[in-house]
């Protein structure tokens, strides 16, 4: 059975690709001197972007086979189904060597010195005000979903180093990304249940796998999404927050493949 969807990315093969890869997705050399994580230098703003012009919907061939099963994947193309109950689906391609595990893609793990990870997850969520004791009171939005809020929140956390967030929509969706670090020096014991988290609540909760991991987190606000288990809510209701995770030892040609990935999704409903 094929379908109509809205094609969605970071435009392999567009301008946008190479301002939202190519400055926010930054390079282990780039990224100690732009977020100062590794430096202790005081953060630089990211280069303020001209949003891409919205690109038309389009019609794609695109396949309900394919559905993406745990486990080692063969290179290709798979389909993510009903993302956290949110109503949308993601498609992704991934080159050889890739791992589904749930929710999120990894290469040689996902943990220190060298893991990589790209995660998906389906708003609304909830960014904690203090990623190290997150078992006090949460930041906004406590429901619903909204690119810019909780981009927002989670550049308002303390020790992430947050870089500038930017405007970063594709085709009819308003989007914002921003890239965040985990401290180099951070003590896990200290923290609550031994976890540092960005947001939550369980099942959505996003656990960091350890000191110095640095996340480009790019939300965005998708029409049609915001079934949750409390029923509808109005709009923005719901939303996909992409995580793609890495390390400084992360290998270079890791990172290029991270990059592919995310040029390569789209969202949509279909099925």
């Amino acid at each position: 059975m094929h379908n109509r969807i809205v094609r969605f990315g970071l435009a392999a093969a567009a301008v946008a690709a190479i301002a939202l890869i190519g400055i926010i997705l930054l390079t282990r050399s780039d990224f100690g001197a732009q977020t100062g994580a590794q430096t202790g230098a005081q953060l630089t703003p990211s280069p303020t972007l001209t949003p891409p012009p919205p690109s038309a919907t389009v019609s794609l061939d695109v396949s309900d086979d394919g559905q993406v099963r745990n486990g080692l994947l063969d290179p290709g193309t798979y389909t993510y189904a009903d993302v956290d109950g949110q109503g949308f689906n993601v498609q992704f391609t991934v080159p050889a060597g890739w791992t589904w595990n749930g929710r999120y893609l990894s290469k040689g793990g996902v943990g220190l010195p060298d893991g990589a990870a790209v995660f998906f997850f389906g708003g609304p969520v909830q960014a904690y005000a203090d990623p190290c004791h997150w078992a006090a009171a949460q930041s906004t939005p406590p429901a619903g979903f909204s690119s810019y809020d909780i981009v927002a929140a989670l550049v308002a956390q303390p020790t992430r180093s947050a870089t500038t967030p930017i405007n970063a929509p594709r085709g009819p969706w308003t989007g914002t990304a921003v890239e965040l670090t985990m401290p180099d020096n951070i003590n896990l014991a200290e923290c609550d249940q031994s976890q540092f988290r960005s947001w939550g609540p369980k099942p959505n909760a996003r656990v960091h796998q350890g000191p110095g991991q640095r996340d480009l987190v790019w939300a965005v606000d998708v029409p049609g999404a915001g079934v949750t288990n409390k029923g509808p809510v109005p709009p923005p209701a719901g939303g996909l927050i992409i995580d793609a995770a890495s390390f400084q030892g992360t290998p270079a040609d890791v990172m290029s493949e991270i990059e592919a990935i995310l040029g390569s999704i789209y969202v949509g409903h279909w099925g």
